[in-house]
């Protein structure tokens, strides 16, 4: 598979580089939002926090449903070289502008029609944050075509860009405004992201103009294999984020922010995970594009995939016990007292989380080899399944019952998972799970490798490249 005209080919950048920087950014957008959530919980109290929560969900459920699995069709076409990364950068952005108008409109409209799930945050400021919609997609879109062109850069700055601008917009706006200010900066962080995507794909060559490429014939093919993507991904926002929405039409606005902390604090177990399966999916669907008649490919390809999996059992091992003492001594001293009650659902959820979080490393490989369709199935067992615990376990026992639906779905869903992965690669995962002596020498090296890389990048940047 060669590259388009306009697109000269690029030799692969390092996979531990990217997971690296990928990782830096998801630790910097952790402790942005971490202290964001915090700043909420401090000035606006528990029902701020939900309110806040509410508002965060909003644009975070809108982007899922919104994005249409564009942007693993971009991820799988670019890293091949059968889409010209340019001509998918602009694409990408008309795409998120018509999209982003649609879906805004249908969420103000969610808000009109079923008022008690949206945890009391009134009419105007759902629309503040529906908003930000043609922005979200915007940084979103445009961040994985550089991930998919390895300018590892410009995925890993708009997301920080964007945590690190709610912060202080959130603060500056919402000290004096209360809440109506904090949703308001949040939905204009969204708006610097976007530009400063734009301004990153300009330095990185990505915004360049003539290169003929067919655009309408990719972005097709680049919709028909997301689409499947995109309906797992919205299923998969439903497990995730449901039970926020149905909590909130069952208790005060105060458990509801309870409950957030809880969100809050046991989702930062999947920043590494994730970091690493955004660099590991465009990888291997380029070495699987040419694995079948290269044995050298194959082989790498298997290897990729066993030390992922192994440095996540090792990193989500040692993520569990610290964030269970983060739960039992941090949550009280940080938040307040009045978020006492999130110690206990957070602990119920550890579990779930914990396991999603190598599930996540499974499915990028599952993707990767081109079998989208396995990630589908296992929604479409887990969603039902999922919709009828929190229907009957939310009301009955409120806050732990929605922990407790959510970590048998994330349970549920790791299961299945690890099924089609054997289907998908022919191997189990499970002996993959235990980690080598190799993987231990990995960390004794990455220092090293960081301070290289560094040196490096300052020498291009000296240099005058890009």
């Amino acid at each position: 598979m060669s590259a388009e005209a306009g697109e000269q080919p690029r030799r692969a950048r390092p996979l531990t580089g990217g997971a690296v920087m990928g990782a830096a950014s998801r630790v910097s957008v952790a402790a942005t939002g971490a202290l964001t959530t915090i700043f909420v919980a401090r000035v606006l109290g528990a029902d701020g926090a939900g309110a806040f929560a509410i508002a965060l969900t909003i644009i975070y459920v809108l982007t899922v449903f919104s994005t249409l699995g564009l942007e693993h069709g971009i991820a799988y076409y670019v890293s091949s070289r059968r889409w010209a990364a340019t001509a998918a950068f602009r694409t990408a952005l008309l795409v998120a502008l018509a999209a982003g108008v649609v879906v805004a409109a249908l969420g103000v409209l969610a808000r009109v029609l079923v008022p008690s799930a949206f945890g009391g945050l009134s009419l105007p400021l759902c629309a503040v944050a529906a908003a930000a919609m043609p922005f979200a997609l915007r940084w979103f879109y445009g961040s994985f075509v550089a991930l998919s062109d390895d300018r590892y850069e410009a995925f890993v700055l708009p997301p920080a860009i964007q945590s690190a601008a709610a912060l202080v917009l959130v603060v500056g706006l919402g000290a004096p405004l209360g809440i109506g200010g904090a949703v308001v900066g949040l939905a204009l962080s969204h708006v610097l992201a976007a530009a400063a995507t734009v301004a990153l794909a300009r330095r990185a060559g990505l915004s360049r103009v003539g290169d003929g490429t067919p655009t309408r014939t990719h972005l097709r093919r680049s919709l028909s294999f997301g689409i499947k993507g995109y309906l797992t991904n919205a299923l998969q926002v439903l497990n995730y984020r449901v039970d926020l929405f149905v909590l909130s039409t069952v208790v005060p606005a105060a458990t509801l922010g309870h409950y957030s902390v809880a969100i809050a604090v046991t989702t930062v177990m999947w920043l590494l995970p994730q970091a690493l399966s955004d660099v590991l999916f465009p990888r291997i669907a380029a070495l699987s594009a040419s694995a079948g008649a290269d044995a050298d490919a194959e082989a790498h390809r298997a290897f990729v995939e066993a030390k992922s999996l192994r440095h996540t059992a090792i990193i989500v091992a040692l993520g569990t016990v610290v964030l269970a003492l983060a739960l039992l001594f941090l949550v009280v001293p940080v938040y307040g007292g009045a978020f006492r009650e999130a110690i206990g659902l957070g602990l119920i959820r550890l579990p779930g989380v914990a396991l999603i979080g190598i599930a996540g490393i499974m499915s990028a490989t599952i993707l990767g080899r081109g079998h989208p369709i396995y990630g589908l199935y296992t929604t479409l067992v887990v969603t039902p399944a999922t919709m009828a615990m929190y229907v009957t376990l939310i009301p009955w026992l409120k806050g732990p019952g929605a922990a407790l639906a959510s970590t048998l779905s994330f349970t549920l869903s790791f299961l299945l998972t690890l099924i089609f992965y054997r289907r998908a690669t022919g191997r189990s995962a499970l002996p993959l799970l235990l980690p080598t002596r190799s993987e231990l020498d990995d960390y004794r090296l990455l220092a090293p490798r960081i301070l290289a890389w560094a040196r490096g990048l300052r020498a291009r940047r000296g240099g005058g490249t890009t």
